[in-house]
C-alpha cells in the first residue's frame, strides 16, 4: 500500500548520518525539479547518478532504485519519465521513518 511508512534502521552508531541523507534527498527532489523545469537533463542525470550511488550505503535501498530511473530517463531525454521519477522520490520521502 502506497501510504505504508518505510522504516529505516541505520546501525546506531549512523543515525545521524542517515538523519543528514534524508535531508541531501530532499535537496535533490528540490533541485531536480528545478532542473526539470529548466530541461536541464545533464543535472538530473547527476542527481540520479549520485542518489543510486549513495542510497544504498545509507540504509535507503528504494531511493537507490529511483535513482537509477531518474539517471536512465534523463539519459534517454524522456522527461515524462524523470517528472515520474521526480514524484516518486517525493513519495518516497513522504513515507520514510527514522527509527
Amino acid at each position: 500500500m502506497a501510504s505504508e511508512k518505510i522504516l529505516i534502521t541505520p546501525d546506531p552508531d549512523l543515525a545521524e548520518e542517515a538523519a543528514w541523507y534524508r535531508e541531501q534527498l530532499e535537496k535533490h527532489l528540490t533541485n531536480g525539479r528545478t532542473a526539470l523545469d529548466n530541461k536541464d537533463t545533464s543535472t538530473l542525470e547527476t542527481i540520479g547518478h549520485r542518489i543510486k550511488g549513495s542510497a544504498e550505503s545509507f540504509g535507503f535501498d528504494g531511493a537507490g532504485d529511483i535513482g537509477k530511473a531518474l539517471e536512465t530517463a534523463a539519459k534517454a531525454n524522456d522527461y515524462h519519465g524523470m517528472e515520474k521519477t521526480l514524484s516518486s522520490l517525493a513519495v518516497y520521502l513522504n513515507r520514510i521513518v527514522i527509527t
